[in-house]
């Protein structure tokens, strides 16, 4: 009996046939499932239902809002500028680095739109900032936005005029900074004091401002060049370049940027007995500002070395030198707080000093382009022998010819003569 009973199957076949049949239900649970998602799939039973945005209508105002960019007159674009600057300066009280990333991407591009639009998107995103949009409310009107400077100077015709000549100059002007060690802006802001004074309406606005940039000598009691540069400031100029103990030298360096031989006698077509210097002569050359130029940055240069020998520095101070040029060296006295001043004029029918008009050109903003604020006033002297050592060698070459040339015609003729 016990060996009629059946025997039990191996394991191992038990076990192959549940894992057989698992793996048959998971294969068709599997190909079960992909054939629901197609057929989901197929009628669109997956789709999300969707909403429109809620800022949809703000996205819609932003893409029409300033219509053809291409069909826009100038006073328009120039309205729309003022817009963006003045919601610029709304976002940089709330939002600076927000503010900053929108002025860099209107840096990379010039584009006032792109721009305006960026404001648009901080706006939508600020629009329950009540104070942010208050503020944003007070600018909304463009009608009235005011296109003249805050500098009043910089509102006369005359002044756009100046600017023009005075670009004209920049190569020139580009090449003394160069030479010298002193930032262009600094060169030409006593320039830009002396002519802004001619505005004065006691006397002959437009004549009296072209003047020096015409190819007339000015009179002798009105200084010399563009910079309006005293007979005996020039004289003093040149003379304390080769006066090292003189209190105001500079250094060794400047007497080789200077041909104290230059002389232009053609020029000469009157009986002042100043205009025989040649240092004058080299100032009133006809249509040649290059002298003007030099003899202003080497003061500037000059009223430094002064200070630098008693610890200070003019490097940011526009209307101490300013002040300074106008009064003089007698004038100089290198202390923490020195007085700013000079002579006192109107413009208008506002009141100024010189060293103070100094100060509004140099951080007006006003030929920012042409002759930039670089942080850097003075070039210390070391640097400057290194960076212009070759330059230097070919101008010193120059001026060795040219002698040669004069001392050889000199004695042609004197040979002629004889």
């Amino acid at each position: 009996m016990e060996n009629s009973a059946k025997k039990s199957p191996p394991r191992w076949r038990k076990w192959f046939k549940y894992s057989y049949l698992t793996a048959v239900h998971i294969l068709a649970a599997i190909a079960c499932f992909l054939i629901l998602t197609a057929l989901a799939v197929k009628f669109k039973l997956t789709n999300d239902s969707g909403k429109v945005d809620v800022n949809n209508r703000y996205y819609e105002s932003m893409a029409s809002q300033y219509g053809n960019e291409a069909q826009k007159d100038s006073a328009t674009l120039v309205r729309d500028e003022y817009l963006m600057f003045q919601k610029l300066g709304v976002l940089a009280r709330f939002y600076p680095q927000n503010a900053k990333m929108i002025v860099n991407a209107y840096e990379q591009q010039k584009n006032t739109y792109t721009a305006l639009r960026m404001l648009d998107a901080i706006e939508i995103i600020l629009k329950d900032n009540q104070e942010y949009i208050q503020a944003l409310k007070s600018i909304k009107s463009t009608s009235n936005i005011k296109t003249q400077s805050a500098y009043a100077w910089s509102n006369y015709k005359a002044w756009k005029q100046f600017c023009a000549a005075l670009v004209k100059d920049q190569r020139t002007i580009d090449s003394v900074a160069r030479l010298t060690g002193v930032e262009s802006r600094i060169i030409i802001l006593c320039v830009v004091a002396e002519q802004l004074r001619m505005f004065n309406s006691g006397r002959e606005k437009f004549k009296q401002y072209v003047y020096p940039y015409s190819r007339l000598i000015l009179p002798s009691n009105r200084g010399y060049g563009v910079s309006g540069i005293l007979e005996h400031t020039a004289l003093r100029i040149e003379r304390t370049l080769f006066s090292p103990k003189d209190p105001f030298y500079p250094g060794d360096y400047f007497q080789k940027i200077i041909n104290v031989r230059d002389s232009f006698p053609e020029v000469i077509n009157d009986t002042i007995a100043a205009h025989q210097h040649k240092t004058i002569q080299r100032l009133i050359k006809g249509g040649n500002h290059y002298y003007s130029y030099l003899y202003t940055a080497l003061l500037m240069r000059q009223f430094q070395a002064h200070w630098e020998s008693k610890g200070f520095t003019l490097a940011n101070r526009p209307e101490v030198l300013g002040t300074l040029f106008n009064l003089g060296y007698q004038k100089s006295f290198p202390k923490k707080n020195p007085q700013v001043g000079g002579s006192s004029f109107k413009i208008g029918e506002k009141d100024y000093t010189f060293g103070g008009l100094c100060f509004e050109f140099y951080y007006s903003g006003e030929l920012q382009e042409a002759f930039p604020i670089t942080g850097k006033g003075f070039i210390p002297v070391q640097e400057l022998e290194s960076q212009n050592k070759t330059w230097l060698e070919e101008i010193q070459k120059r001026i060795e010819e040219e002698e040669k040339l004069r001392l050889e015609q000199e004695a042609a003729q004197a040979n002629g003569n004889g």
